[in-house]
């Protein structure tokens, strides 16, 4: 069966929040012969939640510490809704999470303030203190945007629908094992961290607080293989419809393929969207966490840099141990944007706009391709706040070292006055 789209040739639609409706009416064999974009939808079906399914360890291990309150509908369907159970587990689990977060909060505002070290000296304790911020808002954002993740999962399913229809083959991410180790490995790391930490800290921490800390560690970490295998679906979603595409440079002579061109257009604006809605279906629960690590990044630099003149101890090792792990965690969440964003848009058209066509139907559905991918952005980007890619880097070290040197010349400061007023003392004892 025939299917022609009716209205404008191509919606040019900017916004992929609201996208424009298409409709397609049955045609006849005489509108076929003639000068119009004509796309033939076959009957294969493809499987229908498969990125739910690659990503389920990590969903499933998620749900353990109250996040992701969601399931599917009906088993098969790749609908999703909120499940009451798992939503009932959510709220007892954070509430009893509140109760530990308390008490381990209570220790370190105590020792901060029965303490007679230096701010210097208890940098460790004001970080830790930091630790315990993301469990009061990482469950209650999961409450808040697991309706826009269940619907993600519902259009990344349309798309690998859609990838059967037009290349007649299932899309293959291939992240089952990788997903798996890193759902076995990350607890270990988590775990390994909060122990060397706890072993160079001068914070005088209980060890029944080291398993809040593991906690929180844990689920910042999964949060971020979370975003790397969503960066690395859209990659290799990119990298399929290139090979098939582009495989055959024959194609774009042939003067019926006008149609399959048109068919990958549709197939790239859906993957494009899905490039976009990544940034936006958890942009509340990113943004908190980049926000965590730009303030523990700047107060661990500061600590570990503040006392070097009176030489090098092991907690200012553990400080850089912090720089670096959380400095890591941040790289990973932006060179995983960059790279799926720049391969999903610039580096696809790049390799569109070499394609060259004799026949006038074939140039016109490229110009018309290359023209939807220079108005449809693939760029991620947290809700609009702050665009995630490897300038955000730059723009997020530059910040770093900015409120860096104001805390060090505020230091500087103090140690002048205080050696000004020792040299005052020692002139008048003398």
């Amino acid at each position: 069966m025939h299917l022609k789209r009716t209205g404008p040739q191509i919606s040019f639609d900017l916004k992929y929040d609201h996208p424009v409706p298409i409709k397609w009416r049955q045609v006849d064999e005489a509108s076929i012969r003639k000068d119009e974009v004509v796309i033939v939808i076959s009957e294969a079906e493809g499987p229908s939640s498969e990125f739910f399914e690659e990503l389920k360890p990590i969903i499933y291990t998620m749900k353990i510490f109250g996040l992701f309150p969601l399931q599917k509908r009906i088993p098969g369907e790749p609908t999703f809704r909120r499940c009451k159970f798992s939503l009932m587990y959510s709220a007892v689990f954070y509430l009893a999470m509140n109760i530990y977060a308390y008490y381990v909060s209570r220790e370190r505002i105590q020792f901060i303030r029965y303490s007679e070290a230096s701010f210097d000296d208890l940098m460790y304790s004001v970080i830790h203190f930091m630790y315990v911020i993301p469990h009061f808002y990482l469950i209650p954002c999961h409450w808040k945007e697991v309706s826009k993740v269940g619907r993600y999962f519902v259009h990344w399913s349309d798309f690998q629908k859609q990838y059967v229809r037009v290349t007649g083959k299932q899309l293959y991410l291939g992240q089952n094992r990788h997903v798996m180790w890193s759902v076995v490995l990350t607890p270990v790391v988590a775990l390994c961290f909060v122990a060397t930490e706890y072993y160079m800290s001068s914070a005088e921490e209980k060890y029944w607080e080291l398993g809040f800390y593991w906690y929180i560690f844990t689920v910042i970490l999964l949060h971020i293989v979370w975003w790397w295998f969503t960066c690395s679906s859209l990659r290799s979603g990119i990298y399929d419809i290139s090979e098939n595409l582009f495989k055959d440079p024959t194609i774009f002579a042939d003067e019926g393929s006008a149609t399959l061109v048109a068919q990958y257009r549709a197939l790239w604006i859906s993957l494009s969207r899905l490039s976009c809605e990544t940034g936006l279906f958890m942009c509340y629960t990113y943004g908190h966490l980049c926000v965590l690590s730009f303030s523990v990044m700047t107060l661990s630099l500061y600590g570990s840099l503040s006392n070097l003149h009176d030489g090098l101890y092991l907690r200012h090792l553990g400080l850089a141990l912090a720089v670096c792990v959380i400095g890591g965690v941040t790289y990973v969440m932006a060179n995983g944007a960059h790279h799926a964003a720049r391969e999903v848009g610039p580096e696809f058209c790049e390799k569109l706009s070499h394609v060259n066509s004799d026949d006038k139907q074939m140039r016109r559905e490229l110009k018309i391709f290359t023209r939807v991918m220079t108005l449809n952005s693939s760029e991620i980007n947290l809700g609009g706040y702050v665009r995630i890619d490897r300038g955000f880097l730059l723009r997020f070290i530059c910040t770093m070292v900015t409120y860096l040197v104001v805390l060090l010349q505020f230091r500087l400061g103090l140690l002048s006055i205080t050696t000004s007023n020792v040299t005052m003392v020692t002139t008048d004892v003398l």
